[in-house]
């Protein structure tokens, strides 16, 4: 299947399929929190103040890539941290791709020099997808999380920009 797929920046009516698929992605194996939004409105609240941009056909959102600083600290405003979603019938496509290949391209033009994200050490598919992409890890936080029973590892992986 061939998505003609176009990545900007987020719209209003976006927010209603945003929504199903923050419902729908997340795992304990790829999330130490089962998020789960009540509303539309919720949905909104939470990432209120973040940078989103969806990838689209048509009219139909298959992911998105959220961006946030780290902290409100001026020593943290070349460095984005980073969220990415692509549904689950969207995945395989080379859209998760091409969503960081935007962030990558915007995050340069707007002057950010690192591009960062913790990932679970569950998350063995996620961990493979971003070294392909050009991300190193940084640092592995050891049983950072007890989930289920067990501890689980968790990594922060970076991309430079220059």
């Amino acid at each position: 299947m061939n998505k003609q797929i176009t990545i900007r920046p987020v719209e209003e009516l976006d927010f209603q399929q945003l929504f199903e698929i923050e419902n729908t992605i997340w795992t304990n194996e790829n999330s130490p929190v089962l998020h789960y939004y009540h509303s539309v409105d919720e949905y909104k609240e939470k990432t209120a103040g973040r940078i989103i941009f969806v990838a689209v056909e048509a009219d139909k959102v298959h992911g998105f890539i959220d961006v946030h600083h780290p902290t409100p600290l001026n020593a943290h405003q070349k460095q984005w941290m980073f969220g990415i979603g692509v549904h689950p019938d969207s995945q395989s496509f080379g859209i998760g791709r091409q969503l960081l290949d935007y962030l990558k391209e915007v995050a340069t033009k707007e002057g950010i020099h690192k591009i960062s994200l913790r990932v679970m050490g569950s998350n063995t598919k996620a961990i493979q997808f971003y070294r392909k992409n050009g991300f190193i890890q940084e640092a592995l936080f050891k049983d950072e999380f007890f989930i289920n029973g067990q501890f689980c590892d968790d990594y922060q992986f970076a991309y430079f920009t220059s």
